[in-house]
This record gives C-alpha cells, structure tokens and sequence, in this order.
C-alpha cells in the first residue's frame, strides 16, 4: 500500500499491488481519495480507519471528470493485506467528487450513505 500526498491534480492518491489487495476480484487498486473533513481517513464505530478512493476504470481517470469507475473503502492497516469494501460501482468521478463535496462525511459510514446516493452510470 502506497499513497502520495499531492499528485499532480492537488489531491491524494492511493494504490496497492494486486498481491497485496483482498476483495477486489484479484485487482490492485490505484485512484484519488477523498478526505474527511479532518485527516486523510474515515474511521469507523470500531475505531478502524478506511482509505475511501475512485477506482477509475482506465489510465485516463484521473483527468477526466466523466471517466466512469468505483468508489471503494481500503483498510488503512499497515504491513497487512489490504481489504476492499466496493461502496458504488460504475459512477463518473464528477458525480463522486460532487457528493464528497457536499456530503461531507467525517466517519466511514458516513461515507458508506454518501456513496451510495451517487448515480450510477453503468446499469
């Protein structure tokens, strides 16, 4: 697991390797996270912190604001396997990036109800 405080769009990119990823069908994982509004993680009843990230679906994601991908929840555990939460599939990252905004979430289940009111575009 690997993130990177600044990319080249001002915002924070994630990744991890397929060998280290659980619960993606086999992928790794390498998208722009959201923030709550305090910190870099969203942190759970169960004191557990998530990285929550768009997957976009090809190279191009992270320039292009109707790129289509997932929002996913990746456990913040260090030295460990990375588990995958799939929070919405098939969303253009500016309908995400728009409900991060004015959702903002502080806690992980916060943003688990705001994922989930992001339009699909894949059916």
């Amino acid at each position: 697991m690997r993130w990177d405080d600044r990319d080249t769009e001002g915002g924070i990119r994630f990744s991890a390797a397929a060998g280290s990823v659980e619960g993606y069908d086999g992928r790794g994982v390498d998208g722009m996270a959201f923030t709550p509004r305090a910190g870099y993680l969203f942190r759970d009843q169960a004191g557990d912190t998530w990285w929550v990230i768009f997957q976009p679906y090809s190279d191009r994601g992270f320039h292009e604001d109707q790129v289509l991908g997932d929002i996913l929840a990746c456990s913040a555990a260090y030295d460990e396997m990375v588990h995958v939460r799939v929070l919405a599939h098939g969303v253009r990252r500016a309908d995400a990036e728009a409900a991060f905004r004015q959702g903002s979430p502080f806690r992980y289940e916060e943003a688990v109800e705001v994922a989930r009111r992001v339009p699909h575009a894949v059916r």
